[in-house]
């Protein structure tokens, strides 16, 4: 652990980010080190929808790496949103939006999770209950949702585009609704999962092949979450589409 902590201090100050800005509302390691990796293959980027922004982690290390992307950050949570919108105040060229997106357009079924990076779409498994306690209680709530296809008229799709997905197994809904949106994004970012997170959702092969479908290539892990026994849960992958 400490080891880990402090490769992840080293990436930040590496980065250029000083120790003093990781007090700030919203800063993330956890994001700075993705996005680090992450710069290693995409030099720079004109455009990012950022679904599942929680409180504005990812969009605060994106603005650092890629300062001149314009950020498009969904977060569904009514709790969650306004400390989104207080986060990101200050950063240029960016636009939040209190909804989800998935393959609907209306209201979605959502488990609001204790520990807000846990909500999702679907059920908190029995499995991460017992590795994270912390996720172990949440309730039922109906958000907002619509198709990123709906939504090409708020949208600008400046190339090239990243679309980053952190919505606890529901990725491929995500991307089920964004058929036609898909043809302008150039790069994917998403976590998924090696074992059951979450009921129901598709797991690393199922999501690796169905990306592979849609046109997207492999390019590497930039980060992951490991259990106490070093066992490999999740991993955040990046993808490029064909021939760009």
């Amino acid at each position: 652990m400490l080891f880990k902590i402090t490769n992840a201090l080293k990436v930040f100050l590496a980065s250029g980010r000083s120790l003093r800005s990781l007090s700030e509302k919203g800063a993330s390691v956890a994001s700075t080190l993705i996005l680090h990796n992450c710069r290693h293959y995409i030099p720079v980027l004109g455009a990012i929808i950022d679904v599942g922004a929680n409180q504005g982690q990812f969009a605060i290390a994106a603005n650092h790496f890629y300062p001149g992307a314009h950020i498009h950050s969904f977060e569904p949570l009514p709790e969650v949103y306004p400390i989104l919108q207080h986060n990101t105040r200050r950063l240029n060229g960016i636009s939040t939006y209190n909804m989800a997106l998935g393959n609907s357009t209306g209201m979605l079924e959502f488990y609001s999770n204790t520990y807000s990076h846990a909500s999702s779409a679907l059920n908190v498994s029995a499995l991460q209950k017992n590795m994270l306690p912390k996720t172990a209680t949440s309730h039922r709530i109906e958000i907002p949702v619509q198709r990123l296809d709906d939504l090409r008229h708020k949208v600008i799709f400046t190339s090239p585009v990243l679309l980053k997905m952190d919505v606890q197994g529901f990725e491929k809904e995500v991307l089920k609704g964004a058929m036609a949106s898909l043809q302008q994004i150039d790069y994917l970012l998403f976590e998924t999962s090696f074992v059951h997170m979450y009921e129901g959702e598709p797991l690393f092969d199922e999501m690796h092949d169905f990306v592979k479908e849609l046109g997207f290539e492999f390019i590497a892990p930039v980060g992951f979450l490991q259990s106490d026994k070093l066992q490999i849960l999740q991993m955040d992958l990046l993808y490029k589409r064909k021939n760009i």
